[in-house]
């Protein structure tokens, strides 16, 4: 999927051309779509039951447009990324009793990713058939004159809602966008749990190896080595990682809280039918789904983190009597846990999940209360 979302790191600087361009279209589709959608939510500031139908795909349109952004400008250090964990996690593979330990959690990150791609899908398709199901509703009912809607809510002085060709080329414009919409959430959130899993599986070996060891202090002496080595380019990593996932994690914040909050205005303020009901539902759990995954998994590599540090200290490297040895232990000991931040501002933990939720049920109050107040008024 990266790939198709042209955001794969290739080390070719001879590359297609239309292939460099396609994250460069990506950022161009979710801006243009952002701008329209706001001018939308503008028009509709006083009428939250309409706002909220733009305010709930602001979000999206930002956080895609970001992501690709992101892995463009930062296409040398992925793929630097890739190369070092690559080349460490096919050598913990290389042992076959490290196998069953590293490859255990796979399925713990692969159905998340799984569950984010397709509902991610559902909620575009779901999107995308909305117009053409209303004109077919309207074509058998009779009904004049047809209004012709789009996608998704937005305001562009181009469209004045009749048909023709400039209806056609902004309908083929936001079906792209869609499905790169699909491409850049499904393999951007894909890759970052591939990576954590390959940093957990290289930590999981380490702490492996000082667990299985002989108490000689040479071999102590090897190991631990060989596991300083391994914990400075996981740390190089986890900068990486940082530098680009830090940004979209705080996107991810600010706009997961901001769309859960319009799906749940939508849901229990508006008059809404069945159809609309599986988008809501669909659209939530994908977002939900993401938060989750995002904060999930920056807690399961520091927890991982903290139990190779464990596993050092309970080899007994007190007993053997090398003073280097300690001082060695020590060092390795008083690094702190690798911890993913989000820009220096938070890390990234399963509480920032449960911020989320409270901070989108907060606004969803806030704008309840406005909305009970215009209607007084």
């Amino acid at each position: 999927m990266l790939l198709c979302a042209g955001l794969w790191p290739t080390e070719d600087t001879e590359s297609s051309y239309l292939y460099r361009c396609i994250p460069i279209l990506t950022v161009f589709s979710g801006a243009l779509m952002f701008y329209g959608t706001s001018k939308f939510c503008q028009e509709n500031l006083y009428n939250l039951k309409v706002f909220t139908k733009g305010l709930s795909l602001l979000g999206s349109f930002s956080l895609v447009a970001f992501k690709a952004l992101m892995f463009f400008l930062y296409r040398q250090q992925l793929h630097e990324l890739n190369n070092i964990l690559e080349s460490m996690f096919e050598e913990v593979l290389e042992k076959v009793h490290y196998q069953p330990v590293v490859l255990s959690m796979l399925n713990l990150f692969r159905r998340p990713a799984y569950m984010v791609y397709y509902l991610t899908m559902g909620t575009i398709i779901l999107y995308m058939c909305s117009p053409l199901i209303l004109i077919l509703y309207q074509a058998i009912k009779n009904i004049d004159p047809k209004r012709y809607g789009l996608p998704f809510p937005g305001s562009f002085p181009w469209i004045d809602g009749t048909p023709g060709i400039r209806y056609q080329v902004q309908y083929l414009f936001e079906i792209q966008l869609g499905w790169f919409m699909v491409f850049v959430t499904g393999s951007v959130d894909s890759v970052y749990g591939f990576y954590i899993f390959q940093m957990i599986g290289i930590l999981r070996a380490m702490s492996l190896d000082c667990e299985k060891i002989e108490k000689s202090s040479k071999e102590l002496d090897s190991v631990l080595q060989n596991c300083v080595k391994k914990q400075i380019l996981l740390i190089r990593c986890r900068d990486i990682i940082q530098n680009v996932y830090g940004p979209v994690v705080l996107g991810l914040i600010v706009s997961s809280a901001i769309i859960l909050c319009a799906l749940i205005f939508q849901m229990f303020e508006t008059e809404i039918n069945v159809g609309k009901t599986v988008l809501f539902l669909l659209y939530g759990m994908m977002k939900m789904t993401q938060a989750f995954m995002y904060s999930w998994y920056g807690s399961l590599v520091t927890a991982e983190s903290e139990a190779f540090q464990r596993s050092i200290y309970c080899s007994e490297w007190y007993q053997q009597g090398n003073v280097v040895l300690m001082k060695d232990v020590l060092l390795v000991l008083s690094q702190k846990p690798i911890i993913l931040t989000a820009c220096h501002f938070c890390h990234i933990s399963l509480d920032l999940f449960v911020k989320i939720l409270n901070t989108s049920l907060s606004y969803y109050f806030l704008l309840q209360t406005f909305d009970e107040d215009n209607n007084k008024s």
